[in-house]
């Protein structure tokens, strides 16, 4: 049985390359030396990731909490005699994670990173986590499982069910197929797997039946000529900035986004058209988690910046939001946005 005040072992998964790579930082090649440092360093490391406190009580033992899913607080208390013994826990704890991952631990660093390098927007951020919570939820088959130990006949037992069972349309499953792709492709440039998403994707064989099909009612769907009248009185009769904002976006086909973000430079009247070529996003800080707005200087794509001739009557409404504009050296829908910034407090 092992006790306690055993050390817990660092380096023993560790290549002899991996230390030599470590001692030619140092300009170093006492390898019983390395191996010491090497371990005191990944300890430490371990211990900077504790997100809960560690304490003595008066009984004189330590104490702290672990993180475990399957506690309905999401974490449990552990207790050892010495301050040492916890905190050989808390590395044990977390070489485990980092050497033998669940899905969920790999995904979250596959996202990060991505966002780190700059290789995806947080908007972009924020929809893999949606969808991974979607798609992935605690008690589904491939989160019972080490991400190791997830085979290919795994992997297609579950997309088949969560397509069948979700009622996924083709345009739903792609964003299911990015994220196993994107999480099996890191894990296996992390050793976590040997499955290459590459070669299964080119395997699978997912029959057309599979998908769900969306059903488009047109009379629902779609405002008819009687109808757009109707809301377009009723818009001009309230003839607040975001109903006048509304019926400009009817009146010229601009994206609410897109609307957002206009500013009065992008009115060009002497050629009747507005110049789009920004436009505004909204993301959940990944640290605060709070909600934000902001206005991006570029479209969503190249094809987005583009110049919109307007009718006469868009002009007319221009001339109303600018007349109710509380802030006139912002922008025409600006002060939607600056709506957004009083409520966080940082306008």
């Amino acid at each position: 049985m092992k006790k306690e005040s055993d050390t817990v072992s660092i380096v023993q998964y560790v290549s002899e390359k991996e230390l030599l790579d470590f001692a030619v930082e140092r300009d170093n090649i006492d390898l019983a030396g390395i191996r010491n440092e090497y371990e005191q360093m990944k300890r430490e490391q371990y211990l900077s990731k504790h997100n809960h406190n560690v304490w003595q009580s008066k009984d004189g033992k330590w104490r702290t909490y672990i993180d475990d899913e399957d506690s309905p607080r999401g974490y449990v208390l552990k207790v050892r005699t010495t301050e040492k013994a916890i905190q050989d826990l808390i590395v044990q704890y977390y070489k485990d994670k980092e050497l033998d991952p669940y899905i969920d631990q790999v995904f979250q660093e596959w996202n990060d990173k991505r966002l780190m390098f700059g290789e995806i927007s947080k908007q972009s951020y924020n929809r893999y986590e949606n969808d991974f919570k979607r798609f992935f939820p605690k008690d589904s088959m491939l989160r019972q499982k080490k991400f190791r130990q997830i085979t290919e006949s795994d992997l297609e037992t579950f997309i088949k069910l969560t397509i069948h069972e979700k009622e996924l349309t083709s345009k739903v499953y792609s964003g299911l197929r990015t994220i196993i792709r994107g999480v099996f492709k890191y894990g296996k440039s992390q050793g976590f797997t040997a499955i290459s998403i590459t070669t299964f994707f080119g395997d699978l064989e997912l029959s057309r039946k599979a998908f769900a099909r969306k059903k488009i009612d047109k009379e629902t769907e779609v405002f008819n000529e009687t109808e757009i009248a109707l809301v377009k009185s009723y818009l001009r009769k309230r003839g607040t900035i975001r109903d006048l904002g509304v019926l400009l976006a009817f009146e010229t086909g601009v994206r609410v986004g897109e609307l957002s973000a206009l500013k009065k430079e992008d009115i060009l009247r002497n050629r009747r058209c507005i110049h789009i070529q920004r436009t505004e996003v909204t993301y959940k800080d990944p640290e605060t988690k709070e909600r934000i707005c902001e206005v991006r200087d570029f479209p969503k794509s190249e094809a987005g910046d583009r110049y919109l001739m307007i009718p006469e009557s868009a002009v007319e409404i221009l001339d109303s939001i600018m007349k109710l504009s509380v802030i006139p050296h912002f922008s025409y829908i600006q002060i939607m946005l600056y709506s957004a910034e009083l409520k966080r407090g940082t306008a």
